[in-house]
Order: C-alpha cells, then sequence, then structure tokens
C-alpha cells in the first residue's frame, strides 16, 4: 500500500484547452503523466504545478499541465477530452464539478488511461484509482473553531463559497456549519456564493453589512473570495471590526494576515499534494495497489503566527 498521510491540525483554484506547463511533449512510452488543474492563475494551482514538475523531473516521468480558463465543468470539459485524446498512462484531474466531470473522466479511463483525482473529487469514484485530498469538511470545522474563538462565542457569521458542485468548497460549508452549531451565541446567516470572483465577493460583503451591520464574521473557503471580502470591508469601513477566517495561503492572505484584515488562515499544502500526484502515477505505473483515499496535511494559522504563514504560503516557484 502507498503510504497515506495523517491529517494535521492546528489541534491535532474555456472553448478550447490550454496547455500552461510541459515537460516534453506527451509520448506513448508508459511514463506520461497529464495534470488538470482547476483553472488557469489559481495560486493554489500553482504551486501544486511545481510540486508535480518537481517530482517528475526526479522521477523521469514526462508531464504535461493543462488548466481550463475558468473553474466550471463546461470550461474543463474540454480540456480533458482534449487530454484523454492524447492517451497518458496516467491522468491527474482536479474535477471541477462531482457530477459533470464524470462522464469525460469515465470514458478516458474506458481509453486505457489510469485516473487520479486531486484535491477535488467526483460523485462515481469506481474508476477513479485514488484520490488525493484533505478532509476538507474538518477544515471547515477547524473554521468555525477559529471563528467562535475570535468572536468570544457570539456574533452573526457569513459564509462565502462557491455554487453547489465543488466537493472541496461543499465539505468545507458543510463543515463550518455543523461545527457552528456547538456554539450557541454564533448566529449563522447562511453562505452566498461568490464564483471565483472577488469583486462579487465584495458585493456580498458590502450588501450584507447593509442588511446587517452588526455583522461579526465572514468566513471564506477559498483564497478569490477572502480577497473579495477584504475588499468589501474595507470599502464599507469594517476592515478589523469584522473578523475574517479563510481557506487557503495564497500570497495575498498571506499579507493580510499579517496586516490584521484576515484573522485566520485555513492552509492546505499544495506543492505536497502535486508531488503526491506524481508519486502515485509513478506507483500506479509499476503495477502498485493504492489506498482508494490519500489525505495530506492542513494547519490553522492564526494571526501573529508569521513563520507558520510563511512555511504554508502557496508559491509558485518552479525552477
Amino acid at each position: 500500500m502507498l503510504k497515506t498521510l495523517l491529517l494535521a491540525g492546528s489541534a491535532l483554484a474555456f472553448a478550447l484547452p490550454t496547455v500552461v506547463a510541459s515537460q516534453g511533449a506527451l509520448a506513448d512510452d508508459g511514463k506520461s503523466v497529464a495534470l488538470v488543474v482547476g483553472v488557469k492563475g489559481s495560486p493554489f494551482y500553482q504551486a501544486l504545478q511545481c510540486g508535480a514538475e518537481a517530482k517528475a523531473k526526479e522521477l523521469g516521468l514526462t508531464l504535461t499541465v493543462s488548466a481550463p480558463d475558468q473553474f466550471a465543468a463546461d470550461s474543463q470539459i474540454p480540456v480533458v477530452n482534449a487530454v484523454a485524446a492524447t492517451k497518458p498512462a496516467v491522468a491527474v484531474i482536479v474535477p471541477t464539478d462531482t457530477q459533470a466531470l464524470v462522464a469525460p473522466m469515465k470514458q478516458m479511463a474506458g481509453m486505457g488511461t489510469k485516473i487520479v483525482t486531486v484535491d477535488q473529487t467526483v460523485n462515481d469514484t469506481s474508476f477513479v484509482e485514488t484520490q488525493i485530498l484533505t478532509d476538507n469538511e474538518a477544515g471547515g470545522k477547524l473554521a468555525a473553531d477559529a471563528m467562535n474563538e475570535l468572536l468570544g462565542g457570539k456574533g452573526k457569521v457569513l459564509v462565502i463559497t462557491q455554487p453547489p458542485g465543488s466537493a472541496a468548497q461543499d465539505a468545507r460549508t458543510t463543515g463550518f456549519e455543523e461545527e457552528l452549531k456547538k456554539y450557541p451565541g454564533i448566529e449563522y446567516l447562511g453562505a452566498q456564493y461568490q464564483s471565483d470572483d472577488p469583486q462579487k465577493a465584495a458585493e456580498i460583503v458590502t450588501s450584507t453589512l447593509s442588511a446587517h451591520p452588526d455583522l461579526a464574521g465572514v468566513f471564506s473557503t477559498n483564497d478569490q473570495g477572502a480577497i473579495g471580502a477584504i475588499t468589501g470591508l474595507r470599502q464599507a469601513g469594517a476592515s478589523g471590526k469584522v473578523k475574517v477566517v479563510a481557506y487557503d495561503a495564497a500570497s495575498a492572505e498571506v499579507s493580510a494576515l499579517k496586516n490584521g484584515t484576515i484573522q485566520a488562515l485555513i492552509a492546505q499544502n499544495p506543492k505536497q499534494e502535486g508531488e503526491m500526484a506524481i508519486e502515485v502515477a509513478d506507483a500506479l505505473m509499476k503495477g502498485k495497489t493504492l489506498d482508494k483515499v490519500t489525505l495530506t496535511e492542513i494547519v490553522t494559522i492564526k494571526a501573529g503566527d508569521h513563520a507558520t504563514a510563511d512555511k504554508y504560503e502557496y508559491k509558485a516557484d518552479c525552477m
């Protein structure tokens, strides 16, 4: 069995496919790996790509990396179909929708490519060799615990997330909501959707403040929502007054943590995910048996903990 990393916590990211990076053209040599990330330009996926590229070079594997222009099924499906046509030995995919990506991924598997999911997953995993994930529901619970601590157990709280269909974002929201039930002094205002659009997230914050001037906290389930949230709070003159807990550790989020406009981050390790994806691909090529789920680490970073923030900051430092 491939060793499964343990979860770690504070208490314990077009019409035509675009290749954004590669290490040689895909070849029918039995050592070709295709990585399809969630969206171009995401600090998280750039860091994941860097980890994958470094590990592929180390292991002597041929790697191509592709990405859609938007984190959406209709943008990603043509990319997946284009990758399928190249018939890689292994495809590592960040599915942007739990249901819509099942058919094209299953079709690729039927063509002989071994399928691995990373960061996100799909509803039907019968054709998936292994899923490389963080425990997103546990991460949402960590966020709720951090929020409760920041608010002293009382106040109105809003969630800003993706529309339903993203496995990771849905799980983060669910975990947050479930954990909030432990804190009767917290009034939950529900979740609103920003579709990876910081401007939309800013508008959600300002409109919520108009309806609820006593808004006490915002939890964003990804970096784009967090960036928009702090923009909206600044526009409303509520920076620092309204506490922000955010998923991810993009550079903009780390800077906001250090300057006090974000109070806590729930960070993943995308570079580790990229490295592990290639290790898994290599193991599959060698006929090894894998665990169905491989967990990677997650950690809460609190205000003032600059060393941990620097360690987990999502950096696109490909050599």
